[in-house]
């Protein structure tokens, strides 16, 4: 899945928002300017048409009266008098008049072709009508000239007018200019307007972007800069040396980084806080560590939480001489106590740093090397540990391994290796147990603590599993084929007990290859099962309940107590080899190895010692009443093919065959 890696203001929003209601102000503009100029062209044409109407029935009129009076001279000498006295616009006319014993006209510069036609075109439109008095008007084009014709008829009289008029045209152009000059002031308003939308818009936008971005780039709870603020803000300052725009950026904008120190902060007893008092006491502990932490940095210096109780702080201009004066300063502060539900509580810290750019200079591997340098100082139990030049290919090979996760699982890179477990009594296997090796195509053989922690980290620790589980199940059929009924231990992290189906996956298998369920073991880390044991319980007994053997494993290393075993239902208790190295000659790991014997007794379950390296061991063993146990003394962790020989040979362990891997 893709990271999302800046949020981004978009700097010409305000442009384009200007440029949009100035093009909608512009389409305002133009549809306005059109529909006007339209209306006033339809309100002359129809002005004009009237105006010759009431010309032709004028005269129409008089024909009348003077056919009573009897004086149609008079008429006519009317008619020129009123067109051509300046009482009517006659630039070009066309009028005729015909009636009983009468037929007059006058043409005024008119075309007589474009008379003719336009005659013959009036002539047809009004041959249809069907009324006794006929009042009829259009206008025409001839020639790419504009006409205006009346027609007025009766029984006795027909008056045609032809003429052209400018005061349309005058009109036209009179309103045009004053159109124009308003478009022009309302497209003006329409820019101020614009210009401050778009200013209100772009602050209103902007803000919600600054907030999107706080949010996405800062912890909710503690109100720090998250990982992704981290990795950006690494992005801009430690600047690709390739890259030729960002360097040039980087130039202009500020001096470039001389050197660096990255610390990484794990608080050491957090889950023990989140388990005895809850989520809710969890988070006021960060809260308060996170306040703490932030006194002890100065304002050049970023204090970051990079999840759940690790924290990151990437000082700039800091030296390896500085960084160590600041992680005693780190460790003081995490080791004071914090009042939680009135109770002072001390986590404790463990430091990593790593130094830019003497180890490291890109933000990935400064990050994963103080990682590394962090856990070797919990590991130390040292309180803080600076990744030195000698673990520098340790980290490259780390990045790589994490690279290389992918191609190990789909193309089953990780094989089972088994480690027979003993009656201590005889030497008989009772049992296998199935230990993960990684068959790296370029760097070999690799153990468990080369990858297990990758796998945590990269977040597959279910899916792996279920490959584990699916290997196991395999492997119990092929012997089954052969009639070989060895049970197999598979070691799994209490997170994988979290999956909800892993159940139904596992009993789909056995059930598939017809294996009975009592066959597979699930050993579960001691240390790790404290941790959310109330999740964990129900899902290992509905695993009990199925028929699938469970036990403890490295018991004694963990903060267990009487209740949790009680609660886990276990079949087996593996004593951590801690407790055995060295059992044949001390007095006190005796006692604690009989009290462990007598516990699972108690629980009735079986208890079985673990990293028995010689004869001594398993002989003080066998007299305190251990009965099972497996290590060195008997066999090392070996192929399934070898493993397949021994059970075949139904050996009894020690043999020379079984100390050769």
């Amino acid at each position: 899945m893709p990271q999302l890696l800046e949020l981004q203001r978009d700097k010409s929003f305000r442009l384009k928002l200007i440029l949009i209601c100035l093009t909608v102000a512009l389409f305002v503009s133009t549809i306005y300017v059109v529909v006007s100029y339209r209306l006033t062209a339809d309100l002359g044409l129809k002005t004009a048409l009237d105006s010759l109407q009431r010309q032709a029935m004028m005269i129409h009129g008089e024909l009348l009266i003077t056919e009573k009076e009897d004086s149609k001279e008079q008429l006519s000498e009317l008619i020129k008098l009123v067109y051509f006295n300046g009482d009517f616009d006659a630039s070009k006319l066309y009028l005729k008049i015909t009636g009983p014993d009468l037929e007059w006209s006058i043409d005024h510069e008119m075309d007589p072709v474009e008379t003719d036609q336009l005659l013959s075109k009036v002539t047809l439109l009004t041959s249809t009508s069907l009324y006794s008095v006929n009042m009829t008007n259009g206008q025409e084009t001839v020639n790419g000239k504009k006409f205006l014709w009346q027609i007025v008829k009766d029984d006795n009289y027909q008056v045609i007018i032809i003429k052209t008029s400018n005061n349309i045209d005058n009109t036209l152009t009179f309103v045009m200019k004053r159109l124009i000059i308003t478009s022009i002031i309302v497209f003006w308003l329409a820019t101020w307007f614009a210009i401050t939308l778009s200013s209100w818009m772009n602050k209103r936008v902007q803000d919600k972007n600054d907030s999107l971005a706080h949010l996405a780039t800062h912890d909710s709870l503690t109100g720090l800069p998250n990982r992704l603020f981290l990795r950006n803000m690494m992005k801009d300052i430690i600047q690709d040396p390739l890259d030729k725009k960002s360097s040039k950026s980087r130039k202009i904008n500020e001096s470039p980084l001389t050197q660096a120190c990255l610390f990484v902060i794990d608080l050491d007893k957090f889950k023990e806080v989140n388990d005895t008092f809850g989520h809710a006491a969890g988070d006021a502990l960060l809260v308060k560590v996170a306040q703490k932490l932030k006194e002890v940095i100065n304002n050049t210096q970023t204090l970051v939480r990079f999840g759940g109780d690790k924290f990151i702080i990437w000082a700039p201009e800091v030296s390896v001489e500085q960084a160590k004066n600041l992680v005693q300063k780190l460790i003081i502060t995490c080791n004071e106590p914090v009042m939680i539900n009135k109770l002072a509580i001390s986590t404790g810290a463990s430091i990593g740093l790593s130094h830019y750019p003497s180890q490291a200079t890109d933000s990935e591997s400064l990050i994963l090397y103080a990682d590394t340098a962090m856990d070797d100082a919990k590991k130390n139990r040292s309180g803080w540990s600076l990744f030195s030049e000698r673990n520098i290919q340790c980290g490259h090979q780390r990045l790589k391994l994490r690279a290389d996760l992918d191609n190990a699982l789909s193309d089953r890179q990780i094989k089972l290796h088994y480690q027979p477990k003993v009656s201590l009594k005889d030497g008989h296997i009772i049992g296998v147990e199935a230990l993960a090796r990684w068959y790296h195509p370029t760097d070999g053989l690799l153990s468990p603590v080369h990858f297990i922690e990758l796998i945590e980290q990269s977040g597959r620790v279910q899916e792996f599993g279920r490959y584990i589980i699916a290997n196991a199940i395999e492997q119990l059929n092929l012997w089954h084929k052969q009639g070989l009924f060895t049970p197999i231990a598979i070691n799994l992290s209490p997170y994988n007990l979290l999956d909800p189906s892993l159940l139904e996956f596992t009993l789909t298998l056995l059930e598939k290859y017809e294996i009975p369920p009592d066959k597979l073991e699930i050993e579960l880390i001691e240390s790790e099962t404290s941790v959310n044991i109330d999740d964990i319980s129900k899902s290992l007994n509905l695993f009990k309940n199925a028929g699938i053997k469970l036990a403890i494993d490295d018991f004694g290393t963990g903060m267990s107590s009487l209740s949790y075993i009680s609660n886990l239902n276990v079949s087996h208790i593996k004593i951590d080899r801690s407790f055995i190295d060295g059992i044949d000659h001390d007095a006190r790991k005796q006692a604690v190895v009989s009290s462990v014997i007598m516990l699972a007794s108690s629980f009735e379950c079986e208890a079985i010692a673990e990293g028995i390296e010689n004869k001594s061991q398993a002989d003080m063993l066998i007299k305190i009443g251990c009965l099972y146990g497996q290590g060195y003394y008997y066999a090392k962790p070996m192929t399934a093919h070898k493993m397949l020989n021994m059970l075949k040979n139904d050996s009894y362990l020690p043999l020379q065959l079984a100390l050769v891997e």
